[in-house]
């Protein structure tokens, strides 16, 4: 009865506070014995915090199911990413990660509902990821038997089966093992395998690689440069204890840095031999242009010895390219010279052509495209070379030696006709040997007629001495006879 007057005082003050707020007056003082405390109402323009009813707010059982759809959507999306789902199945791939983004950017944790929602949510994006994944397997090793057939082959290409066979035979039981796991379905322990197996080849093509350019160079560089092979050789050596200590792709990375430094090694060499060659001559023609590029190669020794392995990769290759450019423009230049006083002659406009082309390469190099001055100088050679068969072949026409030696000016021709087919059809290094056979023939066949015009000459000098010799007899016979009559 007590209980039932209490709530009849509450809610009759609650009618008063409400009518008095319709009024728009200030509600009057609480009696004295009142010591009920209506709370402040929250300030103009802040919402008053959302706090669920309790019976709403989600247990710790909905949050654990939550938090283990949401582990399981991220489980099943590194799964399918960890064997490149997205390159396989792009949409499907695309699709799941919608799914995905979706739970992560709608979770919800307030309310009960809201969390199952998300969990929801968080599942669908996981069974996405589960489907593509079952699917995934089957395309995922079949690419990768692939490039693990390819690395093999390149490897045994390389020379591993005759050098290293025992690594070879490690590396082909790492396949055995990955295929084993494969089909017991243990499927990272397979990718490990085959990424192992993938690693061991291309450490073995790469490794065989560099130490077949070593064996190339040996020797040169020895004598050359001994202190930089000596520190190649010890990252060799590197790569090679690095296997040994089952660190697969550490042992690739020694060999590719190996095979990456003793190429450096090796243009650097040939870069040096090119220039003994050519130096003579380029100082006395271009002495400016053999310094700068002496400059290039000094600057790839300086990076070198600071450490820059790429950088001094880089600049000996430069300064290869260089040099070699350097020799097949003085090549060209020497060539010219010796079919010029002809060629002015016989084929002027020709020779104009050849000479643009030439220079064409000096523009290139001045333009420090030096690759396309190489070529360019290149086909300038070939063109000079093509005139100097042109200027051979008319020579050798003017000779008459189409006539005196038929069989050997016809055999020129015909390789003079198939090197121009060949030129006309752009195919320089196809018509280059071409040229020079035909040229020497054609300068044979010149040199036969020369030859024979010598022989006749002489033969008829001779015949003229001994006629001279025969009337000298005859009239010193005749001499003697007429005394014989006196």
């Amino acid at each position: 009865m007590k209980k039932k007057f209490i709530w009849l005082i509450l809610l009759s003050l609650a009618a008063v506070f409400i009518a008095v707020s319709c009024a728009g007056t200030p509600p009057p003082p609480p009696p004295a014995q009142t010591v009920t405390e209506v709370p402040s109402p929250a300030p103009s323009g802040t919402p008053a915090p959302s706090v669920p009813p309790p019976s709403t707010a989600p247990d710790q059982s909905t949050l654990n199911s939550l938090n283990d759809a949401a582990a399981r959507a991220a489980a099943s999306r590194k799964l399918a990413g960890d064997f490149n789902a997205s390159s396989f199945f792009p949409s499907d791939w695309e699709s799941a990660e919608s799914l995905f983004n979706q739970a992560e950017q709608q979770k919800n944790t307030s309310t009960r509902d809201g969390a199952q929602d998300s969990a929801a949510r968080y599942t669908r994006a996981a069974d996405a990821y589960d489907a593509l994944v079952d699917k995934i397997y089957a395309p995922y090793y079949e690419k990768k038997a692939g490039e693990l057939s390819d690395a093999r082959l390149a490897a045994v290409n390389a020379g591993a089966g005759e050098l290293v066979p025992d690594y070879l035979l490690e590396a082909d039981n790492a396949v055995d093992d990955a295929e084993q796991k494969y089909q017991a379905k243990d499927y990272y322990g397979a990718k490990a395998a085959a990424d192992d197996a993938l690693s061991m080849y291309l450490a073995l093509r790469d490794g065989v690689a560099a130490y077949n350019v070593r064996e190339e160079i040996a020797e040169s560089a020895e004598e050359l440069v001994p202190d930089y092979l000596l520190s190649v050789d010890t990252i060799g050596l590197d790569a090679i204890d690095k296997w040994e200590a089952k660190d697969y792709s550490g042992a690739k990375d020694g060999a590719d840095a190996a095979l990456s430094m003793y190429l450096t090694l090796k243009d650097g060499i040939e870069a040096y031999y090119l220039r003994e060659e050519i130096a003579d001559r380029a100082e006395e023609l271009v002495p400016d242009v053999l310094q700068y590029t002496d400059s290039v190669g000094l600057d790839a020794i300086a990076k070198w010895d600071a450490g820059d392995y790429p950088g001094a990769k880089l600049g000996a290759a430069q300064a290869l390219t260089m040099y070699s450019a350097l020799k097949t423009a003085r090549d060209a230049y020497d060539l010219r010279e010796k079919v010029l006083e002809r060629a002015e002659v016989l084929f002027p406009d020709f020779l104009y052509q050849a000479d643009n082309v030439g220079l064409d390469a000096i523009d290139k190099w001045l333009a420090e495209d030096y690759p396309g001055a190489k070529d360019t100088a290149h086909a300038a050679w070939i063109t000079y070379l093509a005139l100097g068969a042109s200027t051979e072949r008319q020579t050798a026409i003017d000779l008459k030696a189409h006539i005196a030696v038929r069989q050997e000016f016809n055999k020129a021709e015909a390789i003079f006709n198939r090197a121009n087919t060949a030129y006309s059809g752009q195919k320089y290094e196809e018509a280059a040997p071409l040229y020079e056979e035909c040229l020497l023939i054609f300068r044979m066949t010149s040199q036969l007629v020369l030859d024979r015009q010598r022989a006749a000459e002489d033969a008829l000098k001779r015949a003229d001495q001994r006629a001279a010799e025969s009337d000298e007899a005859a009239r010193n016979a005749e001499l003697i006879l007429q005394g014989g009559v006196r």
